[in-house]
């Protein structure tokens, strides 16, 4: 008995000294913690790794997080500060980043990761694959594709609004919910695809944006055309997304723009909402602008047919009408069926276009078809040596659109306009 007592009085000693405290544990203040991490072509087969970080105390403190170092960036903002380093693999570069700043460089908060398109369009495989082991990863963050450098995309993203460089940039990401002009990807998503053989991985599109007002020659169409830095804009801000880029595996072999990441998401089955406009034809100069949302869940149906794969995809969308340019009072229950058969017609031709641009141009199956495919087969052997993304380009794709009118916004009917002449009296 007194063994016994002995033995539970040692195992609880024991226990105790182990559970108490946190022999590994780090303080906050210990690191810093990477928002934006960026990825360009270095000099001799390196990479060039670019870090943003917000400080503690404000930009170049006296107890910022980074302290004066040499390969501090010259420019601090928006209570952060930027690194570069060139490096053999991205995980050397932040530990050889510890060597000049005074705390350890963490990834844990990290919002997204930035790759230059130049460096996208060699392969960024082994990269996301080490990223993919490495415990500091965050499953949630973004992958992001820049046109340009993604140090200068890192340098020019600032927050126009608020103090929270990291609030901002979270918000920035959830646009996509509100325009859909970008797609949501996560870094799990993008991985994920990227080792599959149903479908190939995106990425958001990016840019910076110098617009010049006084040499535009840009002509805008609705969405189409509109791409990373060629927005007719201006603002404090020059950080963008627009569109996604394509890679198949871990190569970028193109991209689409905002009308076509459009077309995406709606067969997806992702289209949250985002306003769009089509010509009046009663008035070739008015237009008629509408919000889209998604109604039903996309429908898709895989099968052969004569030995060929078949892909029958139905959208199911709503649109509510928000300004009627003219004064046609297209909320007349007849001139409504029109204008629905109008704007099916607009979104059809766009879900048309980017399927034939995802098989002809990019040979990518950036929709997951293959998923569904992937049913008509019995075993993963089966499948595999059937090899479905180089067999995609030439698949028979069926796209539907199922489109009603449901509201008209705030107002029933349109009213016809004044025209009150000059000497006219009240």
């Amino acid at each position: 008995m007194p063994e016994k007592i002995l033995a539970l009085v040692l195992m609880s000693v024991i226990s105790a000294s182990l559970l108490a405290g946190c022999f590994d544990a780090r303080e906050i203040d210990d690191e810093v913690y990477a928002i934006s991490v960026g990825v360009d072509k270095g000099s001799e087969g390196r990479l060039r790794l670019t870090i943003q970080y917000p400080t503690y105390t404000g930009p170049g403190g006296a107890d910022s997080a980074g302290g004066a170092s040499g390969n501090e960036n010259k420019k601090a903002q928006s209570n952060s500060l930027v690194h570069t380093i060139e490096a053999p693999t991205m995980l050397e570069a932040i530990d050889m980043l510890n060597t000049s700043i005074s705390r350890r460089v963490s990834l844990m908060h990290a919002k997204w990761v930035i790759f230059s398109e130049e460096y996208a369009r060699e392969d960024i495989a082994g990269h996301i694959a080490g990223l993919e082991r490495y415990n500091e990863t965050r499953p949630s963050m973004s992958i992001v594709v820049v046109r340009g450098s993604a140090e200068e995309f890192i340098e020019a993203n600032e927050s126009s609004i608020g103090g929270s460089l990291s609030k901002s940039i979270e918000l920035l990401l959830t646009q996509s919910k509100f325009t859909s002009l970008f797609p949501m990807v996560e870094f799990m998503d993008f991985h994920t695809a990227m080792i599959s053989s149903y479908k190939c991985p995106i990425a958001l599109y990016g840019g910076i944006n110098d617009f010049d007002f006084e040499n535009n020659t840009t002509k805008l169409d609705g969405r189409k055309g509109i791409i990373p830095g060629e927005t007719p804009r201006s603002s404090v801000s020059k950080r963008e997304l627009s569109g996604m880029a394509v890679f198949h595996t871990g190569r970028m072999i193109g991209y689409l723009d905002a009308y076509e990441t459009a077309a995406y998401l709606m067969i997806k089955g992702k289209y949250r909402s985002g306003m769009m406009s089509v010509p009046d034809k009663s008035f070739s100069d008015k237009n008629i602008i509408f919000d889209v949302h998604k109604s039903r869940p996309t429908k898709i149906k895989a099968y052969f047919k004569d030995g060929k794969p078949v892909i029958d995809v139905t959208v199911g969308l709503e649109a509510e009408i928000y300004a009627i340019q003219s004064d046609v009072k297209y909320e007349k229950l007849e001139l409504t069926y029109e204008l629905e058969d109008q704007i099916k017609s607009f979104l059809l031709d766009s879900i048309k276009h980017t399927i034939k641009k995802s098989q002809k141009e990019l040979e990518a199956d950036i929709f997951g078809f293959g998923e569904n495919m992937a049913g008509n087969f019995f075993t993963i052997e089966e499948w595999e040596a059937f090899n479905w993304l180089s067999q995609y380009p030439d698949v028979i794709i069926n796209p539907s659109l199922n489109l009603k009118i449901r509201r008209t916004g705030t107002i029933f009917q349109s009213y016809e306009k004044i025209d009150r002449k000059e000497g006219d009296k009240d």
